[in-house]
């Protein structure tokens, strides 16, 4: 149970959906509430179907390409300096061009479902849980949170109403902070595993 607490929350300080909430909505502006709502299910499911396979075929693809598990946890935490960054920096964990959508189907598959909610931070985490947890623990918090995303989306409008814009970036940011220090964690983890335990890093 606490395996599944602290995926839980890597994962939603990861994937961030109250931050790409702020994305979602302003791309989706124009769009009637039918195609929104397929917008959102649509990201998420595809989203949810790539992060599954990383996760169920992680090992073997890191077998495949030689890379140890040690190593992958280091880059991991590494790939998720930069999202922790830009969301404690400008609210959001990705730069983003301002563009709102043309082709419903194709926003809901770029930028949403990727790189926005399985970026490569997502995915290597996805990968490195999925190695030190097992798959069905990882699944688990995987699918809630993205369980959560699609729940965001459907009520953006109702959030940007009751919350608006400012303070949904507050909360993205305060985000931020909790997914530097699961960053770094990350990186101590992996490196730990390499030197092993006869040479402590503190």
């Amino acid at each position: 149970m606490d395996d599944l607490a602290r995926m839980l929350v890597a994962f939603f300080a990861i994937i961030d959906p109250i931050g790409n909430v702020l994305i979602f909505y302003l791309l989706t502006q124009g769009l009637s509430p039918r195609q929104r709502a397929a917008v959102a299910v649509v990201a998420v499911a595809a989203a949810t179907a790539l992060l599954l396979a990383f996760a169920l075929g992680g090992r073997e693809l890191l077998a495949f390409l030689g890379i140890s598990p040690a190593s992958f946890r280091v880059a991991a935490g590494l790939l998720l300096l930069l999202p922790a960054y830009r969301l404690v920096a400008a609210g959001q964990p990705l730069e983003w061009a301002g563009e709102k959508a043309e082709d419903p189907l194709q926003v809901a598959l770029v930028p949403l479902a990727v790189p926005m909610i399985a970026g490569p931070g997502a995915l290597a985490t996805a990968i490195s849980y999925r190695e030190t947890r097992g798959f069905a623990t990882t699944a688990l918090a995987m699918v809630l949170v993205l369980a959560l995303s699609l729940a965001c989306f459907l009520a953006a409008d109702w959030l940007f109403r009751r919350l608006g814009a400012s303070v949904l970036r507050l909360l993205s940011r305060l985000v931020g902070v909790l997914l530097f220090a699961i960053a770094v964690e990350f990186v101590l983890d992996g490196l730990r595993t390499f030197f092993g335990p006869s040479r402590p890093l503190a």
